[in-house]
């Protein structure tokens, strides 16, 4: 079952009417300007406008607003930073392969990092509300989507590290905090400005867990998706447990499919050599878009097979690849084809 909700994510419920299949009102309350009117209640309608995409324990659906504060009406409108437009996640109360789904992780997850000191580097969320059978998690919409959609050709070297040291800062709080995410891959990182300057944020914490205090490891094995787990989470090397390092490992998925748009290991049989050790590091692909030998060397080492080898968030923050600039090569300053 479910474990009771934190304080933080309690206070961020939402009062709802579900009005009709495609029509959602909230009762939003806000600070009044009087002691008569201390706090002024505002019903907000929302209408719902297709979807955006589906996942492994949820679908997301882009939604706009219908009316107004005072209730004048406003129609459909467009824009990645606009208030009237915004996705919301629904989490089925289901079970998948005999296991309940324990949304309040996500929740909790949410709820901590939307606060403003963490938003620039992840998917703020406005609150939550339910019904009978599901959760919905109301998020910023970000008309970009996500680097799955966006880069679809390999990306120029400093453009790579533009977006990963934006995402080993996002990680390094979620670990600071004792959260891992564990399932990190170009499909959950969100897009809010694309390249050649690219700015990008953390989403879907559908899997995350949370690590308490002085407890050092986590035993639930993850469901993440085969390219970006870590050898660990998949149960082939450390036993039953893992730690914040499989978030490491899944970061060096994602830089090697920066590069090459492939993956690093395309398939288990050779996923399995690797971590035999009858199988090499699949360097051929990075030498052929001139990576630089720093960055081959972070991600070498954000890939180790041992977990306790791999770099932490902040360490791999201080690496040179990421804090001096690069020595920009033919390919790497070819311009971005997204």
């Amino acid at each position: 079952m479910p474990r009771s909700l934190p304080d933080l994510v309690r206070d961020s419920k939402i009062e709802t009417t579900i009005v009709s299949d495609n029509r959602t009102r909230h009762a939003i309350f806000r600070a009044g300007q009087s002691a008569r009117q201390r706090r002024v209640r505002i019903e907000e309608t929302w209408v719902r406008d297709g979807c955006l995409g589906h996942g492994s324990y949820g679908t997301v659906y882009k939604e706009y607003k219908e009316t107004a504060d005072n209730g004048e009406a406003f129609g459909k409108m467009e824009g990645a930073l606009s208030p009237k437009v915004r996705a919301v996640k629904e989490i089925k109360k289901s079970v998948i392969a005999g296991e309940e789904i324990d949304y309040t992780m996500e929740l909790e997850a949410v709820a901590k990092f939307s606060n403003p000191n963490y938003s620039h580097c992840f998917v703020r969320s406005d609150g939550w509300y339910e019904v009978s059978d599901a959760i919905f998690i109301i998020i910023e919409y970000l008309e970009y989507g996500d680097l799955q959609r966006q880069a679809k050709n390999p990306l120029p070297e400093p453009e790579v590290q533009n977006i990963v040291s934006q995402v080993l800062e996002g990680l390094e709080y979620m670990h600071d905090n004792g959260f891992v995410h564990r399932d990190l891959k170009p499909g959950n990182i969100m897009v809010v400005q694309k390249g050649p300057d690219w700015w990008v944020k953390i989403a879907d914490f559908g899997i995350s867990k949370r690590r308490y205090q002085d407890v050092t490891t986590l035993h639930t094995m993850q469901r993440g998706t085969f390219g970006y787990a870590a050898p660990e989470a998949l149960g082939l090397r450390g036993g039953a447990s893992y730690t914040a390092a499989v978030d490491i490992w899944s970061l060096g998925a994602v830089i090697f499919w920066l590069h090459t748009q492939a993956a690093v290991f395309p398939n288990f049989v050779d996923f399995c050599g690797y971590c035999s050790g009858t199988r090499d590091f699949p360097v051929d692909l990075l030498e052929a878009r001139e990576a630089s030998q720093e960055g081959q060397d972070l991600l070498r080492r954000l890939m180790s097979l041992e977990a306790k080898d791999r770099p932490s968030a902040n360490a791999a923050s201080k690496h040179s690849w990421i804090t001096k600039p690069l020595v920009k090569t033919s390919n790497a300053m070819a311009p971005s084809t997204t």
